[in-house]
């Protein structure tokens, strides 16, 4: 609940570094819980404690991949963290674009709910924050250059 506050108040034009964390996607976390489930149990079955002990900490290492992304925006830099080590530093006034995406290629983003930021000359990277709108204005707010392309929603 405080990350929460902490969140809206930087959000809303406080000019300290705001860390945002990925959106995890059911529809790619499932897959993996599955896939590594079945091969726990089979190796139950085969009563291969190694085997067992193996598979899990190998899944828990997805898990912890899903859940440590974190996208931190400071005055000047966009910061990709993946795993709690490796990062990305993006300098915001180079960022020229943000799209709308659901592209499945290999990113820093634990959904497919995502956004495809375009950087540099010829760059982009795919990232997933939680609240992507709020991520949005904040980088907007922070270069008033970037152009942002969201997709059309279907009004009911």
């Amino acid at each position: 609940m405080e990350e929460e506050k902490q969140h809206k108040d930087v959000f809303d034009g406080s000019t300290e570094a705001v860390v945002c964390p990925s959106k995890v996607g059911l529809e790619l976390l499932i897959p993996v819980l599955l896939i590594f489930g079945i091969g726990i149990v089979g190796s139950f079955g085969e009563s291969s404690l190694i085997g067992v002990i193996i598979q899990f900490a190998i899944m828990l290492v997805f898990v912890l991949l899903f859940f440590s992304i974190s996208y931190t925006v400071s005055d000047e830099i966009l910061t990709v963290t993946s795993l709690f080590v490796v990062k990305k530093n993006i300098p915001i006034k180079d960022i020229t674009r943000i799209v709308e995406s659901n592209n499945p290629i290999s990113a820093p983003a634990a959904s497919l709910s995502r956004l495809e930021v375009y950087y540099g000359k010829y760059s982009s990277m795919v990232i997933s924050p939680k609240d992507k709108m709020r991520f949005i204005k904040h980088l907007t707010r922070l270069s008033p250059t970037i152009q942002v392309e969201l997709k059309k929603r279907n009004k009911k």
